[in-house]
Formats: C-alpha cells, structure tokens, sequence
C-alpha cells in the first residue's frame, strides 16, 4: 500500500484528469508563491506607471507647442488687424507710407 494517497487516488477525477495526475503535472512547474505573484504584479504596475509618465510628458510636450503655435499666430493676427486699421483710417495721411512699411515687415516677421 502506498504512503500517498493523493497519487493513487482515481475517485477525486474530472473527466480524465485525477488529484494523481495534477499532482504529477505541478511536480514539473512549481506554483508561483504569493511573494513570486505579487513582486510579477508590482513590476507590471510599475511598468505601467512609467508607461503613464512617458505618455503624459509628450501630452505636455504637445500642449506646449500648441499653446506657443496659438499665442504667436493670436498675436500675428492682432497686429495684422491693427496694421489693416491704420491703413484704413490713414490712407490719406502723410504717414501712409511708413504704416505700410511697417506692415511688410510685420508680414515678414516669422517665429
């Protein structure tokens, strides 16, 4: 008779597969332990995390573009708008032409 029960019992089966045979299965690969499964977990959080991070940096990253993108072109147009009134109210002033200079060159102006 056997010392082990657990390997010679056939009572204890699911369809094919007996306690004695799970038992010879986990025999080959060991379970992970609770320490082996949480310190797997906590890598893969932490992978995520920094994951998290990396994303939220090139967000930042995209923000500040397009915030400096919508200042400057903010900016170009309110002195495209004022140029285009001084042209309007000074046409026929004798500073015409130097508004129109000025405003060539606000049209040249690039970031």
């Amino acid at each position: 008779m056997s010392d082990n029960i657990l390997t010679k019992s056939t009572c204890l089966g699911i369809g094919n597969v007996t306690v004695g045979n799970l038992v010879e299965m986990m025999r080959g690969t060991p379970p992970p332990t609770w320490e082996q499964t949480c310190l797997d977990l906590d890598k893969k959080l932490a992978d995520s995390r920094q994951h998290i991070t990396e994303l939220e940096n090139r967000l930042r990253a995209l923000w500040d573009k397009l915030e400096g993108e919508r200042n400057y072109y903010t900016e170009r147009i309110n002195r495209l708008a004022q140029a285009g009134d001084c042209l309007l109210s000074h046409r026929n002033s004798t500073d015409y032409h130097e508004k129109v200079r000025e405003w060539d060159k606000a049209k040249k102006d690039k970031p």
